[in-house]
C-alpha cells in the first residue's frame, strides 16, 4: 500500500496557537474509524506548534486495534517552500502498537523549536510517522498531547 497521510482537522486546520506566556497543549483523541493507517510511511498529522515554544512533555497511548505490531515515532516536521515536509526533531522513537495490548509513552525531554528566521513558515507539525508496518489496521486509535511553554514572545 502507498503511504498515507491523515490530518487531525481539529489541530491542523488553523494556525499554530499564539504565543502567550505560560503552558500551551496539543490534545488529540483520534479513531480512523473505517480509515486504514499503520503501514510504512503512513503519517499522522495532529497539530502545529509555533517557533520558539519550548516543549516539555509528550504522551501518547495507542489503543489494541493493530493485527501486526508497527512501530511508530512522534516526530516534528518543517514545512518546507515547496509544500513538502522534512524531519525536525523526534519527541519519541520506536513505539510499538499492536492488538496484543494498550500501550503509553511519555517523554520529558525539553526540546526548543528554533527554526532560522528566513524560512517562510514559522511552526514545525507535529506527526505521528509509521516507521515500520506490515498491513493496515481499520479503526486505529491514539490519543495523546504535547506541552509547550513559551515566555510570550513573537513568533
Amino acid at each position: 500500500m502507498a503511504a498515507r497521510t491523515l490530518t487531525y482537522t481539529v489541530n491542523m486546520a488553523a494556525s499554530p496557537k499564539a504565543l502567550h506566556a505560560g503552558e500551551n497543549i496539543v490534545p488529540w483523541n483520534i479513531n480512523t474509524g473505517a480509515t486504514k493507517f499503520g503501514t510504512l510511511s503512513d503519517v499522522f498529522l495532529l497539530g502545529k506548534i509555533p517557533n520558539k515554544a519550548l516543549i516539555t512533555a509528550a504522551d501518547l497511548r495507542f489503543g489494541a486495534t493493530k493485527q501486526d505490531a508497527a512501530h511508530f515515532a512522534l516526530e516534528l516536521l518543517c514545512v518546507e517552500a515547496s509544500g513538502t515536509f522534512s524531519t525536525w526533531a523526534t519527541l519519541i522513537a520506536s513505539m510499538t502498537a499492536s492488538v496484543n495490548a494498550a500501550a503509553t509513552f511519555r517523554t520529558v525531554q525539553p526540546t526548543l523549536v528554533s527554526l532560522s528566521d528566513d524560512r517562510a513558515v514559522q511552526y514545525v507539525v507535529l506527526a505521528l510517522n509509521c516507521t515500520t508496518g506490515a498491513t493496515e489496521s481499520v479503526s486505529f486509535s491514539t490519543q495523546g498531547h504535547v506541552r509547550f511553554l513559551s515566555d510570550g514572545s513573537t513568533v
